[in-house]
This record gives C-alpha cells, structure tokens and sequence, in this order.
C-alpha cells in the first residue's frame, strides 16, 4: 500500500487490491462476464509508443515487449478482465510539422519502437548495446513531460539518438562470425521477406539499405517475442493492418497504384491501389496488397482491417477534384481471407479478422435498408464505437434487437482512437468538425441520454450528471459478446488523441504513465475511469441477473466499492506515522553512519602497521558534518510530513 522513494519520497495511500482480493476479483469478474454474454472478445485498445516507461528506461517512445509494458498489460487484465490488446499501425512514421500519425505509416515495415533495447542488451542478442548507450539514449529525451508525452524525435527519427545507438549495434552485428546464431537468424529472415525488403530498403534508406534491413529484422524478432509474452499472459494481440501505404512504398511499387488519385478523402493523403486490376493475381496491386495482409497476419493472432469499407466500394478522389466510386462487392474481401489462410491454415476462422465499416453515409452506405446488411457485410464480424448512439444505432440494443445482428458479428466499445474522449462527451464538450468545407461545433451527450436509460434502467435525470452518464456509457457495452476499451478512456482523460486533422503534435502522443496503477484507480475515483465492477453492477440490474444470482451481485458491488473507498481515516494516520517513523530511523541511520565513519581512528600498535596504511593519509574529522546532519532532519522532516 505504502511506497517511499528514498527519504524524500512520496507516500501513496491509494485503496488498491491486496493479494488476497485480486484472486477472488478476477473470478469474480470472469464468472460476471459469462453470466451478462460476455463470451467472446475483451479488447484493450494501446498505441504501442503510448505504453509506460519506467525514468530508468524512459527512451520516449514504449515499446511492446518492455518489462514495464508486460507488467502493464498483466495489470489492466487482472482490473479489467482483457483477453485481447489491439494495437495502431507499428509503421516507421516521418514528422509532419512535428505530428506523428500512425495511420500515415508504412504498411509494411516496422518503427524503430518496435525494438526493445532491454533484449538487445541479453545474449541472445549479442549484447548488440552497452548499457552505457542505452543511458545516453535515456538522457537525451529531454521532454519535460516525458513521463506522459510520447518523444517521437527521440526514437523514430533517422539520425535520431535511439536510432544512432541501433547503428552502434548495426556495427557490433556485422562483425559477428557467419556461423553466429543471430547472423542466421538474420540470414533466415532477409530470405523469407525479400520480396519486399529489397525494394523498400532501396527507398526507405537509400543511403544505407543494409541498415534498414537490420532494423527490420530486429523488430521483426523482437515483435515475435512480445506475442509469446502476451500470449504466455492469456491475451490475443491484434494488429491494425492500415488501408494507407507510405510515399517510400509508392515510389518502390509505382505500378500499383493509380497516379494523382487518393482513396477516400483527399485530405488524408492516401494513394488509392489501382482497383481496375486488383483483382488480377498478376497486376502490381494484388501482389502488394497480398503482401500487405499476410506480413500481418504472420506478425499478429489476428487483424483489424482500417476502412475496410474501402475494399467493398472504394471511394476515389482524383486530382482534378471528382469523385468517382467502385463496387468490388466481397471479392477483395474473400480474397483477404483466403491469404490469411495460406498463413495461419485452413482452420483459422476469419470471423476473428475486424472489419472497420464505421463511416459516414457520404463515404459508406453500410445498410440497403435501416436494418438490413448489404452483402459483403453479412456474417463478417464489424467493429463500432458508440459515440453516435441512439435508439436504432451504436449500442449492442440496437444492434441485436433492431437491426437483427448476429452477437457474434460485431465489437462494440464505447470508443477509439477515432472520436472524442468519453469524459470530453459527458461534459459537453463540443466536437470540431468539417461539414461542407466549414468547421462547426458538435455535441452528443443529450441525444445519448435517452437510449441509455431505456437500454440500462436508469432514469434519464440522473445521466445529465457528467461522471453517471460515463459510467453508463462504459456499462452497455459490456452486454455484448465482444467489446472494446479504448486506453485513454480507461484513464478518464480529457485530452482527444486523435486531433482529426489538426495536425496538432500533441496527438498520438498521451502516454500511460509509469505509475500506471495509482494513476488507473485515481481515474476511477474521480468517476471517469473504467470501473468495470460498476459496469457489470447496471448490467446485472438491467438484466435482472441481481436477482437470480444475488451473491455474484454482492460481490461485483463489493469490489466496486474497493476500487472507490477512500481508506479509512485511522488506517491513513497509521500509515502517516509509520512514513514519519521510517524517515527517521533513516535519518538517525544516516547520523549514526555520520558518527562512525569520523570518529577519529587508534594509532594502531607499530608491529601491526602495512605498507598501505603507510601510504593512506590520515581521515581528517569533518567538525560540520553532524550538525549538518541534523540540520537536514529537522528540515527534511516537516516537508516529509506535509506530502504524507
């Protein structure tokens, strides 16, 4: 309960689960999800560069096979009850003005934050780094909040100081014998993916391709490891395969795509695959997008597909300004399936690919009808988040009893990185949005209010209060089969990760901060972090389950209730004195050390006497040392006090 960082140390005195309560709560948890249809995925949503890091290891971007992440993610399962993390585009990114958007990333390499400098320093890797350079990389980040903002200059840039200590390494690697275990591993893997390497490496870093290469087999191994950490934890990773490819991918498969022509809006910047052909097995882009989702789905347990309505009708915005839209119905889909297959086998259901269908009707017409789905969207299993709830859409309700969904067919969450944050929802404040070229406000609290209460059994007055209406917006969704969670909700922050074309630095960047588990339930108890007890609790109640399983209800109130209280008054002076008491026997230990250490030495008897103690000078008594040292304590002691 009690943490003191040497004698100046903080005290935290946070209401956390004790050894003994987080056996009975994951039970708990685990068997409440079943009973509420809960059955199927439980999706953490992280961007890797996002996720904690420790002062020691503070590099400025996370990475995903880092102790700290593990440590992280084992800790959101036992709070949350995960099964899955999903995680953004791992693509190298270039700045653009300082903004660093993981959806503007190669499609097919991986960043530099994808090599975890902890497994460069073991033997399995060679002690490619010294621990040395690892520290000059962790001194360069300078970023004053860099315990919670995301450094992308630090790590991802070329030339940048992280990217400079991979060179150290790059060198130290080539001069390993040939029969080196990791040389063969090297060579193993430059075989298996050339026929893609080669060509982007000569693009991506035409001045030293071999480095690239390098790079991308580090990441690659290192990658591998965090899927079997993850997976030895009990949680799934998915990877975000983007519809995007990178301006180095472009210029190395020129014939792939349609020149001067954008897919989707134009403001985003993404060059369309030349969809006349694609269907082709021979044309340039079939085989680049072949590529594309089979490095994913050997990298990851399974896929989410970014726009994936864009490979059903994609829309095409030329040069020129016109707009044109083609109908590829499922093929390309059926397609993608197939080549995840050749991958991971014929028994591998693609009823665990996500499919983002979540759009605007201007960009997507989902429905043929209000309820009926269109074709290519039957039985496939569609991911939404249900910031634009109402009676007929965004909620697992509407989904089942509305549009007649299948509950095996949809992820629901109550967001992503996508849309505004939940509490900037609860408290009103106005989304910016683009609509006929002109920036207007837009706010959805209200319209959410009533679906919520008709879908919870909760009265619509009490939702207008900010933190019951975030509650109630985390409960819903915990009725459907899969759901979601999105990290920045979990923590109940305001900030919105996503500045949708802003181009503001600060987005991608909020990063969970070391001291991730004080942090989550100080979220909790100010009302906005996911409280996932007091989620299922309204869902039991809406359903009724509180009276046919009354003792399981007890306990999700329980534990609710834990992960609220704040500690009893005697419990938090018990431990203010014992914070006090351990300050001063520290002090008195320091001042006890202080007395020995100048206490004046016996000349020792003349036989005893060596030629090292002829050669040592004299310990000359410091006379200001001891009150120095009570001077300290008494002035160390009243701050002490004060942050207890």
């Amino acid at each position: 309960y009690m943490q003191i960082n040497g004698v100046h140390g903080t005290v935290s005195f946070k209401r956390r689960l004790n050894k003994e309560e987080i056996s009975d709560y994951t039970k708990t948890l685990q068997t409440a999800k079943q009973k509420a249809g809960q059955s199927g995925m439980s999706i953490l949503i992280v961007h890797d560069p996002c996720l904690p890091q420790s002062p020691k290891s503070n590099t400025g971007a996370g990475n995903l096979s880092s102790q700290d992440a593990l440590k992280f993610f084992e800790t959101m399962k036992n709070y949350l009850g995960i099964n899955t993390i999903e995680i953004l585009p791992q693509g190298p990114i270039k700045s653009k003005k300082g903004f660093y958007c993981a959806y503007v990333s190669s499609a097919l390499s991986l960043g530099n934050h994808v090599i975890n400098p902890e497994l460069l320093l073991t033997k399995d890797f060679n002690n490619l780094i010294t621990k040395k350079e690892l520290k000059q990389v962790v001194k360069s980040n300078t970023l004053e909040q860099k315990d919670s903002i995301v450094n992308y200059r630090n790590v991802f840039d070329d030339g940048s100081p992280f990217d400079n200590m991979l060179q150290k390494a790059f060198e130290r690697f080539k001069n390993l014998k040939n029969d080196n275990g990791l040389k063969n591993r090297y060579n193993k893997f430059i075989e298996q993916n050339s026929g893609w390497l080669e060509t982007v490496a000569a693009y991506e870093r035409p001045d030293n391709p071999e480095f690239f290469k390098f790079k991308q087999f580090l990441a690659d191994e290192h990658l591998k490891i965090a899927r079997q950490e993850l997976n030895k934890r009990g949680l799934k990773l998915i990877g975000d395969c983007e519809i995007g490819f990178s301006k180095s991918e472009v210029a190395a498969f020129p014939d792939a795509f349609i020149k001067d022509t954008y897919i989707g809006l134009r403001e985003w910047g993404l060059p369309a695959l030349n969809y006349d052909n694609i269907l082709n097995p021979d044309s340039a882009a079939h085989k680049l997008l072949k590529k594309k989702v089979q490095l994913a789905a050997r990298r990851y347990d399974s896929i989410r597909f970014d726009v994936s309505w864009a490979y059903v009708t994609p829309q095409l915005t030329h040069k020129n300004g016109t707009v044109t839209q083609k109908e590829m119905g499922d093929s390309l889909l059926k397609l993608i399936e197939g080549w995840v297959k050749e991958v991971k086998g014929n028994e591998f259901d693609v009823n665990n690919l996500i499919h983002e269908f979540e759009a605007s009707p201007k960009d997507f017409k989902a429905m043929v009808s209000d309820t009926e789905l269109i074709q290519p969207l039957k039985g496939r299993k569609k991911v939404y988040s249900a910031t634009h709830m109402s009676d007929n859409w965004g909620s697992n309700d509407a989904f089942i009893n509305y549009r007649k969904w299948s509950p095996d067919e949809f992820v629901i969450g109550v967001g992503n990185h996508d849309p505004q944050p939940l509490r900037q929802i609860a408290l009103e404040i106005p989304d910016i949005v683009t609509e006929d070229g002109k920036r207007v406000e837009k706010r959805y609290k209200l319209q959410q209010i009533e679906p919520l209460a008709k879908i919870l059994k909760i009265p619509p007055q009490l939702l207008k209060d900010p933190v019951e209406f975030a509650k109630a917006k985390f409960a819903e969704p915990m009725m459907a089969m899969h759901n979601m969670v999105f990290y920045m909700d979990v923590f109940g922050k305001k900030e919105r990760f996503d500045m949708q074309n802003l181009n503001n630095p600060s987005a991608y960047s909020h990063k969970i901060p070391h001291d991730f588990e004080n942090a989550y339930i100080k979220a909790v108890q100010e009302g906005f972090g996911f409280n996932v007890m007091d989620s299922l609790e309204k869902v039991f109640k809406a359903k009724g389950l509180d009276k046919t399983e009354p003792e399981l209800y007890k306990k999700l109130i329980k534990y609710r209730d834990i992960l609220l209280e704040k500690e009893p008054e005697k419990l938090r002076s018990n431990k203010k004195l014992a914070a006090v008491g351990a300050v001063v026997v520290c002090a008195g230990a320091a001042i006890f050390a202080v007395l020995v250490k100048n206490k004046k030495p016996k000349t020792p008897p003349q036989k005893e006497v060596t030629q090292a103690t002829i050669n040592t000078p004299p310990i000359q008594p410091h006379q200001d040392t001891l009150p120095a040292a009570f001077h300290k304590l008494q002035t160390m002691l009243p701050q002490t006090i004060t942050n207890v």
